[in-house]
């Protein structure tokens, strides 16, 4: 017998939205910082912890037990992906935060350019692994969809895409130039993830029913979805760039950062929403 999981709803997909996006913007921040650009840097890097931690405020909505994560720190379990996830955004969080906010407050080891590095590259790191493990921690479930090793590729891709989007609208609130290195980076994440979710049509049918069943899904009672995906999410950022690069603009800027970040939430959406479990009985 098979049944769509209803115990993730649309607050698990805000904080795997926002926390993919949040992280990935804080490291293409950190990468500018060592290139010299310090202002922007810090102001993008300040954005992606906000993100991230929003994420998180979501995320406590929806367990109903914030004093959950407070047990899960004092007593861990460093064999449960969950718990090694609550630590790495934690650790982001404070290595992140110290790193980001000189932008908003002078601190006496802003000057430091040793310090400033080293925060960043601690905050760099578990943000990747802040990336990682959503990905990973789907992975481990008992639902088919969920447990290919596209899933956590994905999230890799997605995070990495919607970051720039967030990284750019930071940039153009701040009225700065976005190297375009940046975008580059936007578009090949989304190249990536485009692949790799065609890769659940591709081998349906050679999977279990219960992955079938998700893929059935995606192409019934989430059609409109899917195709928003496909022709918002991936096509139409990857056409913009395209005439970006032959004719630049701020409307064309603002209009990729977005529909980058649109097609993160989307894609996490269907993932989450077309979890089909198998039951024993």
């Amino acid at each position: 017998m098979m049944e769509v999981q209803h115990a993730w709803d649309i607050r698990i997909v805000l904080d795997l939205t926002l926390g993919g996006m949040g992280v990935a913007a804080f490291i293409l921040a950190f990468l500018s910082y060592i290139r010299g650009e310090r202002e922007l840097s810090l102001k993008a890097a300040l954005a992606g912890i906000a993100s991230l931690l929003l994420g998180l405020i979501i995320l406590v909505t929806h367990l109903g037990k914030p004093e959950a994560a407070a047990y899960t720190l004092l007593s861990p379990n460093f064999g449960s992906v969950m718990a090694l996830g609550v630590f790495f955004n934690v650790l982001t969080l404070i290595f992140g935060g110290l790193f980001a906010l000189p932008a908003l407050v002078k601190l006496p080891y802003a000057t430091n350019e040793k310090v400033m590095r080293v925060l960043g590259l601690l905050g760099a790191i578990f943000s990747f692994l802040v990336m990682s493990y959503t990905g990973v921690l789907l992975a481990r479930t008992s639902i088919h969809l969920w447990r290919s090793p596209a899933t956590p590729l994905l999230f890799i891709f997605l995070a990495f895409s919607s970051g720039v989007g967030l990284y750019v609208l930071t940039a153009q609130a701040l009225k700065k130039e976005v190297a375009r290195s940046i975008l580059d980076v936007g578009v090949l994440a989304t190249l990536l993830a485009l692949v790799t979710f065609t890769l659940y049509f591709v081998i349906a049918n050679i999977s279990t029913e219960a992955f079938r069943a998700s893929i059935e899904l995606m192409l019934s009672e989430y059609l409109a979805g899917t195709i928003a995906l496909y022709v918002l999410g991936f096509i139409a950022p990857l056409a913009l760039y395209a005439y970006y690069v032959r004719k630049p603009s701020k409307a064309l800027l603002l209009s990729i950062a977005a529909l980058l970040i649109l097609q993160s939430l989307i894609a996490r959406f269907l993932v989450v929403y077309t979890g089909v479990i198998e039951l024993p009985w």
